[in-house]
């Protein structure tokens, strides 16, 4: 059944709000109580008996629940109290709401109450409410509450009889449909209590343990036709849900996340248990599928959402957490990172967590990218409800997001003073007087955040722009069109003040477009929860799901907004129903309300998987058995505690060439510290076989580095040179020399005995060219750091060669630049000039893109004249290939990438200023970088004094130190002889070879940024005669702090030939490749992927 209603919003505006003194000079305007009768305020009250001492989330605050309680086309609002009673307004439109609590019984029970959900449970057509409740130490206190409508504003309790008055700490519930039965099942999730916050190290059993009140559980619907309603069963054991004593479940949300047709569940969880994604089997159970799907989640989690932010058509998930924005209140919560704390976690089966908010953007091969860090939604305080919604109608989903905390007892100052001071005054006369002491804990009350979707994977932070800039401490938020005017209104419930009721101006200042779909489905579930609505525009799709329950310890209203933009027009709508029906509706108009029956769909839905392997240009094939990489368990931190990241991860290297003269091509596989390197060698059916090598087993205690083939002696077969590399060896070790092997021409290698020139310090690369034009490969050999002194350089070196494969060092002579050109990390040869000589372009960490051109066997740096631009990065990889059909060599440069803390540019440059500042003959390297436009220290007070003890005695507190720049941390004398280094760039690049003029810089897809880049190849992926660039990277093993870079997992941009790129999508690409990528080789049609301490990966590439 079909029904349009329209609105004349402008007619409706000057109507509605002629007279009235409002300002809608905002998106929103936030209305006073006296104007909307909303006066509800959840005021806690404190005292010695019950507190947050005693009571780990006192503070947590209350919940929202929107829905239309008495069909009358309004959404109404339900307020949860902790302390104060719970409230129910009914909407009486233009804004002015009636309480009705006292009248409906909502508020005859009362305890803790947290989550609420409107609900149609008994099919009767009628929304009824259901109420989570915590923190009474009496269980009957806590039994969660179910009101059923009467259908006359009075609702009745009965969560007893419908088996729902479940008595643990209670957060939210979902209504959903697991088993596609037709009725609607619970999940229900709970929280742990205060001792399990802390000893999960000492503890790990813990995670073994389960208490049903702290539980996550799944209860059945199963109909009882005698009381003509439900009457759930706890399912949880045997539908897989697993839980523990340390499960502290704050978000909650149900959707079909893998589109298989199947609701899944995504379970917040505070402290050191990982998040939960329990992903729907399709058989009455559920898989824990977080570790298989996902690289880091946050630390300490809260609210959560799923939704498609970026218009592919995949669910999304954002989770919040902690982390502040400017950098004061940064370091007012930074103490010792504890690296090696976090390490025994993740040995212990605890996942990687960090604190920050994270935004998983789904790949669509059942692996998610974190990307909050690059869309700029990571930082947004102590924050509790994550909101997808398209607030402007522009057609991109927005984010909103609430946030503070009563007392924030996690100051730093507070907890290392004002508690010490307290303890020991109780330990003294025997009392310590806990109001005194709560009073003492800093306010913090806060601005709520909202983010504008920009589009390619951005957001931009509008909270006073559109008028969220109240400072509350707020919890539980939900949207609804509370005005039918076709854009969303926003409701929160905050903590000791007044509500919050947000009306939406769009279409007074935007006048974009939308489109409104109310569901109706079959009696058991009513509001046809579980839908999905797919709308379109010319190319555009717009999708969303029916899951009222999102956010934290609320429900949004039912009715689904869809933003238009500028559209006006609607191709088709489709709606997909909980049992797979579908029905389909074209050529629409825009603002109006769409009314959709399930019991008119005659359709079938069929979902097609989306990791089909069949489908994708590669498919994964097992590697050689022995083609793995060992890592050496070495701490670098240990070394030098102020380091950004790890130095001693640098393998595998690997290498290709035809070895054996048969006319394929053969790998080179590094091995680490005490691993042998390997050999493999390719038969005539493709198949890579391991060719035993003694002499590579008698230089096991080096690690390969870098590696070339290239004849070095003249004798037609393919020499081998490993560059070794070891930041976890002494400084004058050894097993920093590099090798030279000969290859007897059948693809057997000896070391050879010719000796090389000494260098003894950590390689990254060796590249080989005919530098001086005597017809022989001399070697370009790029000086990484010297071990335990980050971040000096030793230095790069040119090696000329006899034309017998002995070699001597000649960078004086032929390149005297490169004895101080910093920490490279690559190089290559590339004829940038035209005039047939190779010339060198090298990169590196804290390097701008250096250009050495060839002068008849000498190096000059010309780097100003062809590379105009500023180009200082932290430069890991570069590549050369004809990427535009000119017929010259471009250049793909891999960086760190955008998806970071730390964000540089030519006015806001990163920095290194290092030095021996206290004298103990290490080398102290203090990162730097912007914040609000000014530079500070990165570390945390704890981590630098701990290095730097002198320097405690000037930052007594940690306010003290907040605020410090380098300037305040050093003296200009101690500064005087101090190094400095400087990064502006940290996009991975394509820099497009201009002959003469240079070479000219364009940007790569967005995708290309989500982690650092370490290799880079091509290949013709899609075969349409044109080159495909391949990029891969990760790295691991960084500060606590700033977390992984996990989120590349293989990229694939498609040329075009003329040196533009887009992206392939993972689940058509076919590449998953997780882990720290170090290495490529493309050997068609197989891509091997070298990756640090763990096997390698391959692929084949469809013919």
């Amino acid at each position: 059944m079909l029904r349009y209603s329209k609105y004349i919003l402008a007619f409706i505006s000057i109507i509605l709000f002629s007279g009235c003194s409002e300002d809608h000079s905002h998106l929103f305007t936030r209305l006073d109580n006296d104007r909307t009768g909303v006066n509800f305020k959840n005021q806690l009250f404190e005292n010695d008996a019950f507190n947050v001492l005693n009571y780990i989330y006192y503070y947590n605050g209350g919940g929202v629940a929107i829905g239309d309680i008495n069909n009358d086309g309004l959404p109404d609002i339900l307020f949860t109290g902790n302390m104060v009673k719970n409230r129910l307004y009914l909407n009486k439109g233009n804004f002015k709401f009636e309480d009705i609590t006292d009248k409906s019984g909502i508020a005859e029970k009362q305890g803790w109450c947290t989550g609420a959900t409107m609900v149609d449970i008994n099919g009767d057509g009628k929304l009824d409410i259901y109420i989570c409740r915590s923190a009474d130490g009496n269980s009957a206190m806590r039994q969660n509450l179910l009101f059923i409508n009467n259908g006359d504003l009075t609702f009745t309790e009965k969560a007893a009889e419908y088996g729902l008055a479940d008595k643990g700490y209670s957060t939210q519930a979902v209504f959903f449909d697991y088993d596609k039965d037709g009725d609607l099942d619970m999940f229900l999730i709970n929280h742990s209590l205060h001792q399990y916050t802390t000893g999960a190290i000492e503890n790990a059993g813990w995670r073994e343990q389960r208490n049903p009140d702290f539980a996550c559980k799944l209860f059945r619907n199963d109909w009882n036709d005698s009381l003509h309603h439900p009457v759930y069963t706890d399912v949880s054991l045997q539908a897989g849900i697993n839980s523990s004593v340390l499960t502290f479940g704050l978000g909650v949300v149900a959707s079909d996340i893998n589109n298989d047709g199947w609701p899944d569940l995504y379970v917040s969880n505070d402290f050191n248990e990982p998040d939960y994604l329990f992903i729907n089997n399709k058989n009455g159970t559920f898989s824990e599928k977080l570790h298989d799907c996902m690289d880091e989640v946050s630390l300490y989690s809260m609210g959560c959402d799923a939704a498609d932010f970026n218009n592919d058509g995949l669910v999304d998930i954002l989770t919040l957490d902690m982390l502040p924005e400017d950098n004061r209140t940064q370091k007012m919560h930074s103490g010792s990172e504890n690296f090696d704390k976090f390490q025994m976690l993740f040995r212990k089966g605890f996942y990687y967590q960090y604190s920050r908010n994270m935004l998983q953007k789904n790949n669509g091969d059942g692996t998610f990218s974190e990307v909050g860090q690059l869309a700029g939604v990571s930082n947004t305080d102590w924050s509790w409800s994550a909101l997808f919604s398209d607030f402007d109608n522009d057609g991109k989903k927005d984010i909103f997001i609430t946030n503070g905390y009563v007392k924030d007892y996690t100051d730093m100052d507070f907890i290392k003073y004002t508690m010490d001071q307290s303890l020991h005054q109780g330990e003294t006369d025997g009392k310590t007087n806990v109001e005194d002491f709560i009073k003492k804990m800093p306010d913090n009350l806060l601005p709520n955040y909202i983010f504008q979707n920009k589009g390619g994977l951005r957001f931009e932070k509008k909270s006073k722009e559109w008028g969220i800039d109240k400072n509350t401490v707020s919890a539980g938020a939900a949207y609804a069109d509370l005005d039918n005017d076709g854009d969303m209104d926003l409701v929160i419930n905050n903590t000791n003040d007044l509500a919050g009721i947000y009306k939406n101006n769009n279409e007074l200042i935007n006048k974009t477009n939308w489109l409104r779909v109310k569901l109706r489905g079959d009696a058991k579930n009513g509001s046809g929860i579980g839908s999905k609505v797919k709308v379109y525009c010319r190319d555009q799709e717009y999708f969303q799901e029916a899951f009222p329950v999102r956010g934290f310890q609320s429900s949004v209203d039912p009715v689904l907004n869809f933003g238009l933009g500028n559209q006006t027009g609607i191709d088709s709508v489709i709606v997909i129903w909980p049992n797979d029906s579908t029905q389909k509706f074209t050529k629409l108009k825009a603002d109006q309300t769409l009314f959709v029956r399930q019991s008119d769909a005659t359709g079938k839905w069929i979902y097609h998987n989306p990791a089909n392997k069949e489908q994708t240009y590669f498919t994964e094939i097992v590697p050689p058995a022995t083609m793995q990489h060992r890592s050496r368990n070495f701490d670098d931190f240990s070394i030098q505690k102020l380091m950004t990241a790890y130095l001693s991860k640098t393998g595998p290297s690997m290498a290709a060439a035809d070895v054996n003269r048969d006319g394929l091509e053969d790998i080179f596989f590094g091995g680490g510290r005490d691993q042998p390197s390997q050999l493999f060698i390719q038969n005539s059916h493709g198949m890579f076989n391991f060719s035993p090598q003694p002499a590579f087993i008698k230089d096991s205690a080096f690690a390969s580095g870098a590696a070339v083939f290239f004849d070095a002696d003249q004798d037609g077969d393919m020499d081998l040179y490993l560059a070794s590399s070891g930041y976890d060896l002494e400084q004058h070790s050894p097993y920093l020399e590099d090798r030279l092997y000969i290859n007897d021409g059948k693809g057997h290698f000896t070391r050879s005995a010719n000796p090389l020139p000494s260098m003894v310090f950590s390689k990254s690369c060796v590249k080989a060219a005919d530098i001086d034009g005597d017809g022989d490969m001399d070697l370009f050999i790029g000086g990484r750091v010297i071990p335990g002194k980050y971040p000096l350089s030793p230095g790069s070196r040119i090696l000329l060669n006899n034309g017998k494969g002995s070699f001597t060092d000649a960078t004086p002579s032929v390149a005297p630049a490169l004895l101080k050109a910093g920490m490279v990390t690559d190089a290559v040869w590339v004829d940038v000039n035209g005039d047939k000589r190779p010339d060198l372009v090298v990169v590196g960490e804290y390097m701008p893109v250096t250009v050495f051109i060839n002068h008849n066997g000498k190096l000059t740096d010309e780097s100003a004249k062809y590379i105009p631009f500023e180009s200082s990065g932290w430069w890991n990889t570069i590549y050369a290939a004809d990427m535009d059909g000119d017929g010259d060599q471009d250049l793909v440069i891999g960086n760190m990438g955008l998806n970071t803390q730390f964000h540089a540019s030519s006015k806001e440059p990163v920095s290194l200023y290092y030095k021996d500042f206290d004298g103990n003959g290490s080398i102290d390297p203090v990162f730097c970088y912007y914040i609000d436009g000014k530079s500070y220290p990165a570390i945390s007070r704890d981590d630098l004094t701990d290095q730097l003890p002198f320097l405690k005695k000037k930052f007594l507190k940690y306010s003290d130190y907040s605020n410090a720049t380098i300037t305040d941390l050093f003296t200009p004398e101690q500064l005087k002889d101090a190094g400095l280094l400087k990064a502006s760039e940290m996009r991975t690049l394509y820099l497009e070879n201009k002959a003469n003029t240079g070479f000219g810089l364009h940007d790569l897809p967005v995708e290309a940024q989500f982690a650092p880049v370490y290799s880079i190849t091509s290949a013709d992926v899609n075969k349409d005669g044109k080159k495909d660039l391949i990029l891969a990277g990760n790295n691991a093993w960084t500060r606590i702090r700033y977390g992984r870079y996990e989120a590349s997992h293989g990229t694939i941009l498609l040329g075009d030939g003329k040196g533009n790129f887009k992206f392939m999508p993972p689940a058509q690409s076919g590449l998953t490749v997780r882990g720290d990528v170090r290495s490529m080789e493309y050997i068609s049609p197989y891509l091997f992927f070298g990756i640090n301490n763990q096997p390698a990966k391959v692929f084949s590439l469809k013919k």
